[in-house]
């Protein structure tokens, strides 16, 4: 309403007075309420929330509204600019001036001062863009209203001070190219603020910031971390790629990846994070740790892994299993693989042997049979290895027996003395039994 109506007083002055001045500013007081108009139009469709069109939301209708509010106002001042240069150098006249012209200036300059001031809080409260470009346009229009005031006052002031014609006959043109260079300077900068947001241009350094923080995170491997940033509207919007050690549990990686969103959070607020985590080698990294992360990679399944060092060369023995359904060429071609990946990661020379294991991922079918039960409780009692067991189970299976036994330890016992044991012990039970193909042993803390 405010735009209007000091839109038609100041053409309806201007017209009346031929200056050339305020018919600028009631071009720029138009282009206000069409940019107002705009406004309230793409703030109407920022706030609508996400759908499955535009998930990232749609606060980009700001720039968007601001890109056809600079363009509007960049053919406004080639106008002005147009009028302004034949008055001063092909037409020079100067208007009629009234108080009339003064009054419209003067009520311009307060309206525009009390709406720049709403519009500015406005924006700080809800972080709109869109609100902002309108504050800085009536700030604007606050300058060429004292630029068309000042033009004025020279043509008034003509005969008291005695000022010469060239300059009568010429200032008000020259407030209209005042008018008109404001009038560009808000496309520029403005329509350059529009412009880097709809490219998903990020402040300086912001990207080299965020990187050090998520690199300071315990877990994250340096060097492998890539960021991208983007703003939808004031919404930062992150995505981050970065490396862990190799090995690492899935639980341990999701929570490696909150607390990367909880870092990039304290530095831009409210942003949105999207991590993915990916297992990484770090220059340090053992050499155990690197077979198991090259087979996990593979699909395959080692145990028994055991790794010398002889002189310079890397010596590998591992258990590689593999469904007992394959016939020997198709294992061995899943053995070939897994040498070549160690081959090429490990540093130097490497030699392995790999011992193909037969796996079977169905049960297999056993029974309990209480003579072969008695049998294994003899011979454990002739054993001098079988001191503190006790017989958990015994099962018949189509290849032999399965024996599960229970050994009782003092606390103190180191681990590798226990396995040295309990490895001597197995050894035993089966050259007594030789039907005994596999046994377990559960260690457990003497009372």
């Amino acid at each position: 309403m405010a735009s209007g109506s000091l839109t038609a007083l100041k053409l309806l002055v201007g017209s009346l007075s031929g200056s050339l001045g305020l018919l600028a500013e009631a071009a720029h007081s138009f282009l206000d309420l069409l940019s107002t108009l705009i406004t309230f139009l793409v703030v109407r469709i920022a706030a609508v929330p996400p759908d499955s069109n535009h998930p990232y939301g749609h606060e980009r209708a700001e720039q968007l509204g601001a890109l056809a509010g600079m363009t509007l106002l960049a053919g406004t001042g080639a106008l002005i600019l147009y009028h302004a240069f034949d008055t001063i150098f092909f037409h020079p006249a100067a208007p009629r001036v009234s108080i009339w012209a003064f009054g419209v200036l003067i009520v311009s300059l307060i309206v525009d001062f009390l709406r720049a001031g709403t519009l500015r809080k406005a924006a700080r409260r809800y972080a709109s863009s869109a609100l902002s470009a309108d504050a800085e346009h009536f700030g604007n229009d606050m300058l060429g209203a004292v630029s068309v005031l000042v033009g004025l006052a020279v043509i008034a002031l003509h005969d008291p001070l005695r000022l010469p014609n060239w300059l009568v006959e010429r200032a008000d043109a020259i407030a209209a190219l005042l008018v008109a260079a404001i009038a560009f300077g808000s496309v520029w900068r403005l329509g350059s603020q529009a412009v880097r947001a709809l490219m998903d241009d990020v402040p300086a350094g912001l990207t080299d910031r965020l990187k050090k923080r998520v690199e300071s995170v315990d877990g994250v491997v340096r060097g492998t971390v890539v960021v991208r940033t983007r703003f939808v509207g004031n919404r930062p919007f992150v995505e981050v790629k970065l490396g862990t050690v190799r090995g690492a549990s899935l639980e341990s990686a999701h929570q490696l990846s909150e607390i990367v969103e909880k870092e990039l959070s304290a530095e831009l607020g409210d942003a949105e994070a999207i991590v993915h985590v990916e297992p990484a080698a770090t220059p340090d990294e053992p050499r155990a740790a690197s077979v198991r992360a090259i087979a996990d990679r593979l699909g395959l399944r080692v145990h028994n892994l055991n790794i010398y060092m002889v002189t310079r060369e890397t010596r590998i023995e591992l258990d590689l299993e593999l469904p007992e359904s394959l016939t020997l060429a198709e294992a061995h071609r899943h053995s070939e693989t897994l040498e070549a990946a160690i081959v090429r990661e490990l540093p130097g020379t490497v030699r392995i042997t790999v011992h193909m294991e037969p796996r079977s991922d169905e049960p297999k079918p056993a029974v309990r049979h209480a003579p072969s039960t008695r049998r294994v409780e003899e011979a454990l009692a002739q054993l001098a290895e079988a001191r503190n067991v006790k017989v958990q189970d015994v099962l018949v299976t189509d290849e032999g027996l399965v024996v599960t036994l229970e050994k009782s330890f003092p606390g103190a016992t180191s681990l590798a003395e226990s396995h040295d044991q309990m490895a001597g012990l197995e050894r035993a039970l089966r050259t007594s039994l030789p039907d005994v193909v596999r046994v377990h042993i559960n260690p457990e803390i003497a009372s």
